[in-house]
């Protein structure tokens, strides 16, 4: 190939898969700083995108030759599909590749909020363990309670595959669940695991409303996307002690956590861990920079993002 394709990428990702998957096929430009990344869009063909990257318009003007979006995560809430659609540019994302390491961590945020992993262990680092009492921090046993997974994905049936091993007792709330259902569900949700992609119909999907249903002992658990819950109204259900706590990953202005939010000792709080491992980002690399390539060499990937 005597002019290869340009691929702007805005993160180094995975240097390996870098150099054996997108070096020999193009000219790879790594630009991560805002104004770098508009002068080498100029003559992009594929830009593999960071899921904090806003793809909009505005960017894409920036592009006119660019021929495929490939995100960097399985959320592709960040990418303007209108605009892309218009020019005719293909999008790309990393499905199933990272389903098991965000069921893990989920898992992780369950067992940690139940029994009270945080404030353990800031207890033994502060050198305040004075030795073992009957009523040291107790929590709670999760075999026989009933977890309730708002969505059936991938991500969703996992979590509950990997629940149902401590012996959880297990029921999902669906797009097809009517109103009644939902609240009915809610009121023995005793643990309930967002797993949703985040759409406007989405927003705050857990509001005061809804969390108001869920029984006194419950933990909310969100690995998904931070705008699915309504902040404010999740903390004054932690501070009221109206439910038992929470495992957060993500968060609605993410990076940015309340204040309120960081002093309650109820919560379990994450920096968007939910994909960190190092075979999981591997493989996100492999899918988003793969895909790019098998559609600029006139291809239809497995990981593409079909337009509704």
């Amino acid at each position: 190939m005597k002019n290869k394709p340009v691929v702007v990428l805005n993160y180094p990702f995975d240097p390996r898969v870098i150099a054996i998957e997108l070096a020999p096929f193009a000219k790879v430009i790594i630009a991560s700083r805002p104004e770098k990344l508009r002068k080498a869009l100029r003559g992009a063909d594929a830009f593999v995108s960071l899921l904090s990257t806003p793809v909009n318009a505005a960017l894409l003007s920036d592009a006119p030759k660019l021929k495929v979006v490939s995100n960097f995560a399985v959320g592709i809430d960040n990418i303007d599909f209108k605009a892309c659609k218009e020019r005719g540019i293909r999008v790309c994302n990393t499905p199933r590749v990272l389903t098991r390491s965000t069921a893990e961590l989920t898992l992780t945020l369950l067992l940690a909020v139940a029994r009270r992993v945080p404030e353990g262990e800031l207890l033994c680092r502060k050198g305040n363990f004075l030795g073992w009492a009957p009523d040291l921090l107790l929590g709670l046993e999760l075999k026989g309670r009933r977890a309730v997974i708002v969505g059936k994905g991938r991500i969703g049936s996992e979590v509950a595959r990997l629940f149902r091993g401590l012996g959880l007792k297990i029921d999902f709330i669906t797009r097809s669940d009517s109103p009644s259902a939902v609240h009915s569900k809610l009121k023995s949700a005793q643990v309930l695991s967002l797993h949703i992609p985040y759409k406007k119909e989405n927003y705050h999907w857990l509001n005061s409303k809804r969390i108001s249903h869920l029984p006194r002992d419950a933990i909310v658990l969100n690995t998904a996307r931070g705008p699915l819950i309504d902040e404010k109204a999740l903390i004054r259900a932690l501070k009221n002690r109206n439910i038992f706590g929470a495992g957060l990953d993500v968060f609605e202005r993410e990076p940015r956590i309340p204040t309120a939010l960081r002093k309650l000792k109820n919560v379990v709080l994450l920096p968007h861990l939910g994909s960190a491992t190092y075979e999981t980002r591997e493989a996100m690399a492999r899918a988003a920079i793969t895909g790019a390539i098998k559609i600029l060499g006139g291809k239809r990937p497995w990981n593409e993002v079909r337009f509704s």
